[in-house]
């Protein structure tokens, strides 16, 4: 068993998000992928970085609306990424940065991790089906919880749960 615990990231009035950090971690799974990610030399890394975080502005000014997503996890979860257009690349040469997150409603985000996306789907790479997997897991407890009838959007600011 895994801990995870929810650390707010930006709080608004239209969007509150919050990443994890794993027991093992010192920083949330969004603070190391901002970490790093932020002095990339590679120019297609650093647009994608700085449309991620474009995309986080209009997310704490507009809130966690759909459009803003796009489904990566499976149809029983709410996992999700945060796509990035990006110009054509060469797969040999480049990838496309990914984040993941759970939409848990229009105003509640969970972020987890991401990477790089040398592959075609996110299965193919290891980190990053890692990085998938484990907000499915979290989606599923966080799904039960809602299902006892607690709403996660007051439970988050002091939940801390366990995961496979």
């Amino acid at each position: 068993m895994r801990r995870v615990e929810f650390v707010p990231f930006r709080l608004t009035d239209v969007a509150e998000i919050f990443s994890i950090r794993l027991e093992d971690k010192k920083y949330s799974e969004l603070q190391e992928f901002l970490i790093g990610y932020k002095d990339s030399k590679d120019t297609y890394t650093r647009n994608d970085l700085d449309e991620i975080i474009k995309s986080f502005a209009g997310i704490v000014s507009e809130g966690v609306k759909e459009s803003f997503f796009r489904p990566e996890g499976n149809m029983n979860d709410r996992v999700c990424a945060i796509p990035v257009l990006t110009a054509y690349r060469d797969k040999k040469k480049h990838g496309t940065l990914r984040i993941y997150c759970i939409r848990i409603s229009d105003k509640l985000l969970v972020v987890g991790g991401g990477g790089l996306k040398n592959t075609q789907t996110y299965e193919e790479d290891e980190k990053l089906h890692m990085h998938v997997k484990i907000l499915q897991k979290i989606d599923a407890v966080l799904t039960r919880i809602e299902m006892e009838g607690k709403e996660i959007e007051k439970e988050i600011y002091n939940l801390i749960i366990n995961i496979d």
